[in-house]
């Protein structure tokens, strides 16, 4: 809905009227080619802005109106924080009333960074990574099996579901590095008064038999704390084994470096097991780190910072987070694969400067069977091989030796900008262009990681996160993320944006594009009195 404002025009510095509550009322405005501007403006209204070119329109709507509103804004802040905000100037007028908080969409670049995508300048990527480090659940990318992350508690919850009366063993697996770490750590689990430790099979008390442990065990890769020994009876008229067990458990948990271990009856169909004393037991480890048993790969906890590409803690270590990385183009160093070696297939070495290099290949390729003068792409693997990695023996670098000498050169600038032109960019080889350390990429919801969500387009992600079913616990930490992420999908996508990625770069999109991401930040906001 469009309303008409009032606008007079005034000679002096008086006020024939004054200013109104309902109303933004401008006074004396002389902001770039406004000319004493008198104008009031009603609050709820949808007010368009008309005008031929250079008649101020952007002047009293950005300049004057918006930047008055933000600076009066930023000013109710603290000194301290007002130091990281940008300072707007004070518009040029008598006098401004009636103001609110102002968001503006405007023309204005606000970032051409390869790092700014559609997700992070909405946020979007923000609320996805905390989702993912709430609920996400860690899988081993060699066995694909998900990995849970132990607690007494979860343990004790297991134990009742061992068959009354089965007799069972809590305890600690501590690794041994050599004969010098078993007796720190033999001293260590003395002087924390453990009584009883396992060692190769074989139970020993550890007060008696000390130094034969020592001289017996020297080679032992790993020791087995026994806490407690018990019976499974969980009746409500008797709780003993329920009290013990849960101490017995958070003491196995509190040992550092170990595995909580629990030894239960061995069965056919038990997978780890081993003897203690002559007897079989089932092998059952927990542990308190996210860490796959069949792999022996440990995994850091989910936080946000280990979904973002643009911290050490997350970035791929190869790309440091763009994604990409700049390496030697074949296609540029061979524009022309039709032509032979010997009429300067090899771009960087037909200048005068590198021709030598050329010389030296030609003088070497009878020795070793290199073809010149067939064509480039007519070459072998192992022509291609000799080429690329060059020959020892003969103080020959190849391709390769001859860029890394250009690498090593490139702070003269013209080595760096004869260096460039053989260079384009590559999707990074270790993350496939994803960004993030495999580690982030193993935290999955549902079959799905971060990167995945990411490259879906935009009505995909909005799809997957409508139909998301998640457990009750899951939902009651997870609720305000969700609600947030739906609402600026539903934005993106209501502003015509539903074909694109999260992960699209800004600095990508034309201007009508950039735009409406800018718009579906202030609409995501879920501000409300704002001007």
């Amino acid at each position: 809905m469009a309303t008409e404002a009032t606008s007079t025009h005034t000679s002096g510095a008086g006020e024939a009227n004054p200013p109104s509550h309902d109303v933004i009322s401008l006074r004396g405005v002389e902001v770039h080619n406004l000319r004493q501007i008198d104008l009031d403006l009603p609050h709820n209204q949808l007010i368009a802005i008309c005008g031929v070119s250079g008649s101020g329109k952007t002047s009293l709507a950005l300049d004057t109106i918006y930047a008055e509103g933000q600076r009066r804004y930023i000013e109710s802040f603290s000194a301290y924080t007002r130091q990281f905000l940008d300072r707007l100037e004070k518009p040029a007028a008598e006098r401004i009333d009636g103001i609110t908080p102002a968001v503006a969409v405007t023309r204005k670049t606000h970032s051409r960074s390869s790092r700014s995508t559609i997700g992070t300048a909405t946020e979007t990527a923000d609320y996805m990574r905390l989702l993912f480090a709430k609920i996400g659940k860690v899988h081993c990318p060699k066995c694909e099996m998900a990995i849970r992350k132990d607690s007494p508690q979860s343990v004790a919850k297991w134990l009742t579901k061992l068959p009354p009366d089965a007799r069972f063993m809590i305890g600690a697996e501590l690794q041994i590095g050599d004969d010098e770490e078993l007796e720190l750590t033999a001293k260590y689990l003395l002087e924390e008064g453990f009584v009883r430790i396992v060692v190769e099979g074989t139970t020993y008390s550890l007060a008696e038999h000390f130094e034969e442990i020592l001289k017996d065990h020297a080679k032992a890769k790993s020791v087995l704390v026994i806490i407690d020994r018990l019976k499974a009876d969980w009746s409500v008229a008797n709780n003993d084994c329920e009290i013990r067990s849960r101490d017995s458990l958070e003491t196995a948990f509190s040992i550092p470096d170990s595995v909580c271990v629990v030894l239960t009856p061995s069965t056919p169909d038990d997978l780890n097991i081993t003897e203690v004393d002559g007897r079989a037991w089932a092998v059952n480890r927990f542990s308190a780190r996210h860490w796959c048993e069949s792999c022996d790969l440990e995994f850091p906890a989910p936080e946000p910072r280990l979904f973002s590409f643009n911290s050490p803690m997350g970035a791929c270590p190869e790309c440091e987070g763009f994604g990409n990385i700049i390496d030697i183009d074949m296609d540029l160093i061979v524009p022309d694969p039709n032509k032979t070696i010997r009429e300067g297939a090899i771009a960087p070495w037909n200048s005068p400067a590198y021709e030598h290099e050329l010389q030296e290949l030609l003088a070497l390729a009878g020795d070793y069977d290199l073809p010149v003068d067939i064509p480039f792409a007519e070459l072998k693997a192992k022509h291609l091989k000799l080429i690329h990695d060059g020959v020892k023996e003969r103080k020959f670098g190849g391709l390769s030796g001859f860029f890394a000498w250009l690498e090593r050169r490139k702070y003269k600038m013209h080595l760096r900008v004869y260096l460039s032109r053989w260079r384009s960019y590559k999707p990074c080889h270790v993350c496939t262009g994803n960004s993030l350390r495999d580690e982030a990429l193993s935290v999955r919801i549902g079959p799905h990681n971060i990167a995945d969500v990411c490259q879906m387009k935009i009505s995909q992600a909005k799809e997957f996160f409508d139909t998301l079913k998640l457990k009750p616990w899951e939902f009651e930490v997870s609720r305000f993320i969700i609600e947030q992420l739906r609402a600026r999908l539903y934005y993106l996508s209501a502003v015509g944006l539903g074909y694109l990625t999260l992960d699209r770069t800004l600095r990508t999109l034309s201007g009508g594009e950039e735009q409406r991401v800018n718009l579906t930040t202030a609409l995501g906001a879920s501000l409300v009195g704002t001007l």
